[in-house]
């Protein structure tokens, strides 16, 4: 078994980095640090739960609705709070116990979970209660993700980073997999209602791992808040001005938020069910095959630190997943649907993995926080996405829909590798 090691012991203690012979498995090296180990558990159980609710969440506006373009507005609607109070997040995360403002995210996620579980098993339910419920939950997850995210360098030494941020990716798709297959097959026999409450519980088990955890202080919580929270911002906006190359990292995955991912939460539904004809539970099914495809990527990521032109191969990941989604779009045969997923899966979270690690790596730590929320101008642009998703799926057909998204999101891709020279040098 291999010892736990703290990430701040001296590197004798450690051993050479270039010994991977000494570790467990190169793959999984992050994972000897305890405190990243109760981090990556608690990714699990978040990921697990997040998964399942992409799946039923949809599902149970469609019941009450039928409506492609409501699907589209949850969707938006969840994803407001990133846009609203993303960078206000990213302040909070640099300026307080990152731990506590987990728990405190984890706390009100779980307790939608259980309200939206209340109300559907007591016939109660209304469309405004979804959406104000995912408005809410969309407000925990705009918080939990920079202070989730800035974590990562405080646990594990820099040489693990993208390994760590890799394996945190592997553990959200083995639950997209698992998260989203086992909703679509619980939804059968349960039901809307007790799914939401099996979500609730599993969030008491994320919240354990959380409460285990032990972070040493830094930054704001070390020494103290800052005059003001607009001095702070001004603060990570003034880093952005001076370092050019953070702009760069930034500017393509607005592209991935708002024409790319709308696949997940709009489309994936909507073809299992309008196109083949595969019912509720094919939307679990199908969200579990792009969680294959990026598990496949994200362990391959894992597994390799040395990668050398990070900039170019984002680029090239993101054009390949624009080029599966278009396969996707064409697809009315199930086995080239599953395949086009595949890919999707594979290259979006090989994309995600190399922004975040250089976006760490081209930040100091007292900033992580406020760099990594910058993100959420990009993801906040997401409802933006899901409602022209929603829209075009409404008046195009799913099939037409995701073809324009599809092409709209390789045509930029193609500028910004012509019109970015920095960045395909980058890394």
């Amino acid at each position: 078994m291999t010892q736990d090691i703290s990430p701040e012991e001296p590197s004798a203690l450690r051993g050479p980095p270039e010994a991977p012979a000494r570790r467990t498995l190169a793959t999984f090296s992050s994972l000897r640090y305890r405190d990243y180990r109760l981090l990556w558990t608690g990714q699990v159980g978040h990921s697990a739960s997040l998964w399942m609710e992409m799946v039923i969440r949809p599902v149970l506006i469609l019941h009450l609705t039928d409506s492609a373009l409501q699907v589209g507005l949850v969707v938006a609607t969840r994803m407001v709070p990133t846009l609203l109070f993303g960078l206000i997040a990213g302040v909070a995360a640099d300026r307080f116990d990152r731990r506590r403002i987990l728990l405190a995210c984890q706390t009100v996620t779980m307790s939608m979970h259980f309200l939206l579980a209340m109300l559907v098993l007591s016939g109660m339910v209304e469309v405004w209660q979804v959406f104000a419920t995912a408005f809410v939950s969309g407000t925990s997850m705009a918080f939990n993700q920079p202070a989730r995210q800035s974590l990562v360098p405080r646990l594990v030494p820099e040489r693990e980073l993208l390994n760590a941020i890799a394996l945190n990716t592997a553990a959200m798709n083995v639950m997209r997999i698992a998260g989203g297959g086992l909703a679509g097959v619980l939804l059968i026999p349960l039901g809307v209602g007790a799914v939401y409450l099996l979500n609730g519980f599993l969030y008491i088990g994320v919240m354990l791992t959380t409460v285990l955890m032990r972070v040493p202080p830094q930054g704001r919580a070390a020494s103290g808040p800052s005059p003001s929270w607009v001095e702070d911002l001004k603060e990570g906006f003034a880093f952005v001005g001076r370092n050019p190359t953070i702009l760069y990292i930034l500017a393509p995955a607005l592209i991935l938020f708002v024409f790319g991912f709308p696949y997940n939460s709009v489309f994936v539904p909507l073809l299992a069910k309008q196109v083949l004809d595969l019912g509720d539970s094919g939307v679990g099914a199908l969200l579990a095959t792009t969680g294959v495809g990026a598990l496949a990527g994200s362990l391959v990521m894992a597994s390799r630190s040395d990668i050398r032109r990070r900039g170019l191969l984002m680029l090239a990941f993101l054009a390949i997943f624009s080029g599966a989604l278009i396969l996707l779009s064409r697809s009315t045969f199930l086995p080239l649907a599953l395949l086009a997923l595949l890919l999707v899966g594979s290259a979006g979270v090989s994309y995600m993995a190399l922004t975040n690690t250089l976006l760490l790596e081209n930040s100091p730590r007292e900033l992580h926080g406020r760099v990594l929320s910058l993100m959420s101008l990009d993801r906040g642009l997401v409802p933006l996405g899901a409602t022209v998703a929603g829209a075009l799926a409404a008046t195009l057909g799913p099939q037409n829909g995701l073809l324009v998204m599809a092409l709209i999101c390789l045509g930029l891709t193609g500028l910004v590798t012509l019109g970015a020279p920095t960045l395909r040098r980058l890394g």
